[in-house]
C-alpha cells in the first residue's frame, strides 16, 4: 500500500509595524481609489487603483524613504492600497 505523504504547512511569517500609512481618495463614480505614501509632507508614491478593470498605475518610488518602510517594499504598498481600495469601493456601493 502506498501511504500518501501529507504535507504541512510550515514558513515564516513577519510581523512589522506600518510606520508610513498611505492616505486614500476615493472616486465611487469612477470606482477608482488613488493611495498616497507621504512622509514629512513629501510625496513619494502615488497609486491608482480602477477596481472595475483592475487597472492599476503607480507613479513614485520609497527608496529614499527605505529606512522608514523596511521591511515593506513598493510592492507591498501597492498590495496594501490594492486591497484596502476594493473594500473601500465594495463599502461604499
Amino acid at each position: 500500500m502506498n501511504k500518501r505523504k501529507q504535507h504541512k504547512n510550515r514558513g515564516w511569517t513577519t510581523f512589522a509595524p506600518l510606520k508610513i500609512i498611505p492616505t486614500y481618495k476615493v472616486e465611487k463614480s469612477l470606482g477608482q481609489v488613488t493611495g498616497e505614501v507621504i512622509h514629512n509632507n513629501k510625496l513619494y508614491l502615488t497609486v491608482v487603483i480602477n477596481v472595475h478593470t483592475g487597472k492599476i498605475t503607480t507613479k513614485g518610488s520609497i527608496r529614499k524613504i527605505h529606512k522608514h518602510t523596511k521591511p515593506f517594499k513598493k510592492r507591498h504598498y501597492i498590495e496594501l492600497i490594492k486591497n484596502e481600495a476594493i473594500n473601500l469601493i465594495n463599502s461604499e456601493e
